[in-house]
């Protein structure tokens, strides 16, 4: 009990606030002040009370370490004493070694007991070893046997975790084959629609440029009938001019030539008296000749222009059929173009209500599809979730079995600071009577704690701070003002 004491006093100013563990960073200040025994087992019971199973397991291999320590030093204590004690020590180590051993069974059996099955079981192994030392063997078999089994399991779980990611990957993988497929026939689809659309749209600009095309030919066609309506009313009125100048110059010339009768009539009068009869009746016969042919010469212009006019209300009238029957022609043509329209358009109609109707088929299997499709992937996905529950479940019993490994294997830093720490003290004879070097060391690290929370380097972080409260100065308040 000496040494227990001792190793209490010595570590009084271990850091009792927290610590820096692989888990995550913890900050502490250390205590100056002297506790007893009863108020740290108060202290270590509270923080056991704390602590998750990880930090169990740390405790137990810490408290093994120490209980080791001690009954090393124990035994060195022990062989120290005279030669009459002896005896007496060794069953005093014996009977602390047996009582630490049961203890620390029944921390390691306290620890194990968050699985509730074996609760009981550990209770009854720790009273067992309480009872008897021969039943620590039995206990350590069963243990061994509960590794064993747990690492069987573990294996199970290991092998089941791995065919049920095979399983998933070929599920992965026949969804991507049935997405590659889907995306294919919409592929497919989409390549079909655009081309009825562009088919579609050839016909109908073919059609367009056919009307347009109707259109420019039948443009051409009346402006050829009004070029050649208008060329023939030229003629005409060529002609008619033509035959208005004849008359003219014919009345003009039987002015003239009624003058020239007339005056040789005078002169033949003036110069033959006695032949004036007969110039008079030759002349009469001449004028009557003249007559006769300026008649005939009149007549025959009439019936020229008769002639010419029969010939150019002729010409018209063919101008006039010609038009008629280019018109008759060209309306046969926009008519025929009309109806090739018509046609095309019923074709083109005809053409998208099939294409409309093959998309109305092609989108009403390709919802089939999606329905078949949806209810495989619903299946596949119900699959997938069953297979990710059930490789949950197991996961997470591998990974509660994984956690028990860990826990027993653990080994924390902190734990062995502590103890090499302790072994230290049991060497130096504690803090009090420590070295130089290790009183330097604790003082550094005092330092820098100081300074990494805002302390000066020779301030004590351990004392309580001084507050200080000043009063505040408060202005009178006059209300008569």
């Amino acid at each position: 009990m000496s040494g227990m004491a001792q190793i209490c006093r010595a570590s009084q100013k271990i850091l009792r606030h927290g610590y820096i563990s692989a888990y995550g960073q913890r900050t502490m200040f250390t205590s100056a002040s002297r506790l007893g025994d009863n108020k740290k087992g108060q202290d270590m019971a509270s923080m056991a009370s704390k602590v998750d199973p990880r930090d169990a397991a740390a405790k137990k291999a810490a408290e093994e370490a120490t209980n080791k320590a001690l009954a090393a030093k124990k035994a060195r204590d022990a062989s120290e004493k005279s030669s009459g004690g002896a005896k007496k020590a060794a069953e005093d180590l014996a009977a602390k070694k047996a009582a630490e051993q049961a203890a620390a069974k029944k921390v390691e059996d306290q620890a194990a007991a968050i699985k509730a099955g074996e609760k009981a079981a550990a209770k009854k192994a720790s009273e067992q070893a309480a009872a008897k030392k021969a039943e620590e063997a039995a206990a350590k078999q069963a243990a061994e046997k509960a590794a064993a089994k747990r690492a069987a399991e573990k294996e199970t779980a290991k092998k089941a975790a791995e065919e049920s990611a095979a399983k998933k990957a070929a599920d992965k993988k026949a969804t991507e084959v049935a997405a590659a497929k889907k995306a294919e026939e919409e592929a497919a689809a989409k390549k079909a629609a655009e081309e009825v659309a562009a088919k579609k749209a050839a016909e109908q600009a073919a059609a367009k440029k056919a009307a347009e095309e109707a259109a420019a030919k039948k443009d051409a066609e009346v402006a050829a009938a009004k070029k050649t309506a208008e060329e023939a009313a030229a003629k005409k009125a060529a002609e008619e001019a033509a035959a208005k100048k004849a008359a003219k110059e014919e009345s003009a010339k039987k002015a003239a030539e009624e003058v020239a009768a007339k005056k040789a009539a005078e002169e033949a009068a003036a110069k033959k008296a006695a032949a004036a009869k007969k110039a008079a009746e030759e002349a009469a016969s001449k004028k009557a000749a003249e007559v006769a042919a300026v008649k005939k010469a009149a007549e025959e212009a009439a019936a020229k222009k008769a002639a010419e006019e029969v010939a150019a209300k002729k010409a018209a009238e063919q101008a006039a059929a010609k038009k008629a029957t280019d018109e008759a022609a060209a309306k046969k043509a926009l008519e025929q173009a009309a109806a090739k329209k018509a046609a095309e358009e019923a074709a083109a109609k005809k053409a998208a209500e099939e294409a409309a109707t093959k998309k109305a088929a092609e989108e009403a299997a390709a919802e089939k599809a999606a329905a078949i499709k949806a209810s495989e992937e619903a299946a596949s996905r119900k699959a997938a979730d069953e297979a990710a529950a059930k490789m949950a479940a197991e996961e997470a019993i591998a990974l509660k079995a994984a956690e028990e490994e860990a826990i027993k294997n653990m080994k924390d830093p902190i734990q062995s600071l502590f103890l090499s720490s302790i072994k230290s003290l049991e060497s130096s004879g504690g803090l009090e009577d420590a070295s130089p070097e290790v009183k330097a060391e604790l003082q550094a690290n005092l330092d820098r704690l100081a300074k990494q929370f805002g302390g000066s380097a020779a301030e004590d972080m351990t004392a309580f701070p001084s507050i200080q409260f000043e009063e505040p100065e408060i202005e009178p308040i006059n209300i008569s003002q």
